[in-house]
């Protein structure tokens, strides 16, 4: 396949991971101990549970094969960038397992909402975000 076309669909499975993971850390920050027992918020957290198993999950799949492809049929080798943008992508899959796993047992009654860093993932996905394209793009070392 041509390099610029796997860039492409590396770009757009991201694009889709993240959104997906910034919708699912968004609506779990937002809950707290009363709209979590009242059962008002479980049809829109089944929806988002449904969607991070069907689309998200599989977007972020979808992106760690093509950027395998990429840094392989690239030749980038062990550039020090790539190594940090693994990193960080390393610890937002492990981010996007933790709000996976969040959207299965919010909707049980008498859990507690969220765990306490649950509450600044919105902002952990934006940083992650932000430092993955700085380096993708300025590649600073």
């Amino acid at each position: 396949m041509d390099y610029i076309w796997l860039i492409g669909l590396h770009v757009a499975a991201v694009t889709v991971w993240i959104g997906g993971m910034l919708v699912a850390a968004v609506l779990i920050s937002a809950l707290d101990a009363e709209t979590a027992a009242d059962g008002a918020p479980s049809r829109i957290l089944r929806a988002v549970s449904r969607w991070d198993r069907r689309v998200t999950s599989p977007a972020m799949g979808l992106a760690w094969i093509l950027g395998l492809t990429l840094v392989f049929q690239g030749g980038w080798g062990a550039e020090p960038w790539l190594a940090t943008k693994i990193a960080v992508v390393v610890a937002l899959s492990a981010l996007h397992g933790r709000l996976a796993r969040a959207l299965r047992q919010l909707p049980e009654p008498g859990r507690p909402p969220v765990s306490g860093l649950l509450r600044f993932s919105p902002l952990a996905v934006i940083a992650g975000m932000i430092a993955i394209v700085t380096l993708v793009v300025v590649k600073p070392y």
